[in-house]
């Protein structure tokens, strides 16, 4: 008598795949939760560090007076020849929008109601 393998691996493949599957699943959702977690502490952290940034920048240009006048002078010289230069605070406003876009690239905002139950302005 002849046991025909293909025919009993073929249903216990299908079996452990359901199973692994299954099992895949429940630990890549546990994987994905960690993960968007610690891009959010990330960029908590980030967004921190800028104003930590602009602290010690501002702190250095007032402990050094040749510091100061240099930037002046420069922005002087760039608005005199036409150029238009952005602010310190305009610079960290970007830097902080960058950091929520890239931030809302690979962390799902899960805090707001689904798109189908708002309600139309007046």
């Amino acid at each position: 008598m002849a046991i025909d393998w293909k025919s009993i691996l073929g249903s216990a493949f299908a079996v452990v795949n359901g199973v692994a599957g299954a099992s895949a699943a429940g630990k890549l959702s546990t994987y994905n939760t960690v993960a968007q977690t610690a891009i959010k502490a990330a960029v908590t952290k980030v967004d921190g560090g800028v104003d930590q940034l602009k602290t010690a920048f501002d702190t250095f240009e007032t402990a050094n007076p040749l510091v100061a006048q240099a930037l002046t002078e420069f922005s002087t010289l760039a608005t005199t020849l036409g150029l238009t230069l952005p602010t310190e605070d305009g610079i960290v406003t970007h830097i902080k929008a960058a950091i929520a876009d890239l931030q809302g690239m690979f962390v799902p905002d899960t805090s707001t109601a689904s798109a189908g139950t708002t309600t139309p302005a007046a």
